[in-house]
């Protein structure tokens, strides 16, 4: 039995041109809906039929329909799909015709929501289907797929039990303190605290180190003014995103850009040169610079081959130590074709950028860091 009285439609591809387009109903009156729309009174659940549908009275397309009947639908009411053919103007004109009867257009995750609230989906089903969609990588669709069979709901439920148990423990010590209790009682409470606390602790920990899949990959590339961070980012977008010059400071703010290395969404941060400086304007972009380094998964430090290390190299050297623990660091040497001085930084991993074609083993150690990445 729906929870929700109205009947709620909505497109269920991108919109653009394509072979097929779907457009689906849900509620307990979308059967007539789908009869009036195609002159069609015997649709029969579950099997797909091939229909013309009409706009105005006027023969429209032919689509295929088919019909799930609740509570056998995804949100457990009368679901009808049509599948038509691919075309912003095809897909508008039968939404605007199916918008003349007793229905609306659907919010944002309804569809879900409605399966929610009528028992055929768990909370943790609902966002893993929400994030699913929203999945930058092949690896985050993989991990999110386990959730949607379930797993997420078996850890929640596992953790519940032990809570629930712990509690109940606690809450017979205290109202029978008076009476002789099992000496073990404590020692239960403790066990089954502390196994709760090293599941949550251990998933947290997997959650960490798995969010980049999911959320995409934060690469911050730092360096003092004029290393060449803006020209790398430039090379790597294979267009001119950041502003390039010899002026120092040019880069004021963050510049964050995405592209895809291998199967996996990657942000690449454009940040301002680390340097000491008295302007109030750069000195906030620099605080951008360090706090980004601090959210970034992958850093790429540049240094300018063509001039001697400065003070300002050295605090981008102390800023390398500092995170070396947590982070993948590569270290760029650009200008190489023009170099001064050759250094060695730490034990980091150390490329040469010169001309176009050195941009591609810096890609190369990149996808090797993100697929080495559990």
């Amino acid at each position: 039995m729906s929870l929700e009285n109205d009947n709620i439609v909505a497109i269920a591809t991108p919109y653009g041109v394509g072979a097929i387009s779907i457009i689906r109903l849900s509620g307990n009156g979308v059967l007539q809906i789908a009869q009036s729309i195609t002159r069609v009174v015997n649709i029969k659940p579950r099997f797909a039929k091939l229909v013309d549908i009409y706009y105005e009275n006027i023969f429209l397309d032919e689509v295929i329909i088919i019909y799930f009947k609740a509570p056998y639908s995804f949100s457990g009411e009368d679901i009808i799909e049509i599948q038509c053919h691919g075309g912003i103007n095809i897909v508008n004109l039968i939404l605007e015709e199916i918008l003349k009867y007793d229905i609306r257009l659907a919010n944002s995750g309804e569809f879900s929501k409605r399966a929610f609230l009528n028992g055929k989906i768990d909370l943790a089903k609902a966002e893993t289907i929400s994030a699913l969609i929203r999945s930058k990588s092949k690896q985050s669709a993989k991990i999110l797929a386990q959730n949607l069979k379930g797993n997420l709901s078996k850890f929640v439920d596992e953790i519940k039990e032990l809570l629930i148990k712990s509690l109940s423990c606690s809450e017979v010590s205290i109202d029978y303190s008076d009476e002789e209790l099992p000496s073990d009682l404590k020692n239960m409470i403790k066990d089954t605290t502390s196994k709760a606390l090293k599941i949550l602790k251990d998933v947290h920990s997997n959650s960490l180190l798995r969010s980049s899949h999911i959320n995409g990959f934060k690469i911050s590339i730092i360096g003092k003014p004029n290393v060449g961070k803006s020209s790398l980012l430039n090379k790597i977008l294979l267009f001119d995103r950041a502003i390039t010059s010899d002026i120092e400071g040019t880069t004021r703010d963050t510049i964050e850009e995405s592209v895809t290395i291998g199967s996996n969404i990657v942000i690449f941060i454009d940040t301002a040169g680390i340097r000491d400086t008295t302007n109030k304007i750069e000195k906030i972009g620099i605080e951008k610079s360090l706090e980004s380094i601090k959210n970034s998964d992958i850093v790429i430090a540049m240094f300018d081959l063509s001039k001697i290390l400065d003070i300002n190299d050295e605090k981008i050297i102390q800023l390398l130590d500092r995170y070396k623990k947590d982070k993948s660091i590569i270290v760029v040497k650009n200008k190489l074709d023009i170099k001064k001085e050759n250094f060695q930084i730490g034990t980091f991993k150390e490329l040469s950028l010169s001309s176009n074609e050195d941009i591609e083993p810096l890609l190369d150690e990149i996808k090797k860091i993100i697929t080495s990445n559990p």
